[in-house]
């Protein structure tokens, strides 16, 4: 079983890096390094991936917030305009909150990015830009978390790129959060001393 897990986890993050129009990734990564805010929606299990997002963003200096709740992330949506980004996380990209909360958000003005593995989804199809990953496995549906992994690996790519193109801001922001938390670290565990043989204890 853990072979098979594996096998089938690096596949998804292969096809993913397969089909990535890396175009639009340097397009996206541009824009959101540009925004003066991005918004991030998503749902359920894509919800913790958007917020997993949201927190990378603001820990280099992009202005971000992750919606999962589509009362707040509406009244987010609106107030958006055309120096904003809106990016919606969703695998099948018919979670109807995140079509509404995108939708919404690309009404507004804004950038909008869909992150599904259908190209011909409600999601991908209202988006200025959408970026593929792997479709889940038919053996694991609904619940087959290598999808996760392969949406991860997309958002990672974005990050990366975006902190490539603000490196100053992004890498004093970095080092001053890592200064802000070191009190909270306890320093290594010292090493457990070497057993000694019974037969020197005799």
């Amino acid at each position: 079983m853990l072979h098979t897990l594996v096998a089938l986890h690096v596949k998804s993050l292969e096809s993913t890096a397969a089909g990535l129009d890396l175009d639009a990734v340097m397009q996206v990564a541009g824009a959101i390094a540009s925004a003066k805010h991005v918004d991030i929606y998503g749902v359920g299990g894509s919800g913790v991936i958007a917020r997993e997002f949201q927190a990378r963003l603001y820990r280099i200096g992009v202005s971000a917030h992750a919606w999962s709740d589509v009362h707040d992330g509406l009244t987010s949506a609106v107030m958006q305009n055309a120096r904003s980004v809106a990016i919606g996380v969703s695998s099948t990209g018919r979670t109807e909150e995140t079509v509404q909360m995108l939708s919404q958000a690309g009404a507004a003005g804004a950038f909008t990015v869909a992150i599904t593995y259908d190209a011909d989804s409600w999601l991908a199809g209202l988006a200025d830009v959408s970026l593929a990953t792997a479709e889940p496995s038919r053996y694991l549906r609904p619940d087959d978390l290598s999808v996760k992994h392969s949406q991860l690996l997309v958002l990672d790519l974005l990050y990366l790129l975006v902190a490539q193109r603000m490196f100053s801001e992004a890498s004093t922001r970095l080092a001053a959060s890592a200064m802000a938390v070191s009190a909270h670290r306890r320093s290594p565990r010292a090493p457990r001393p070497a057993a000694v043989p019974t037969e020197e204890i005799r």
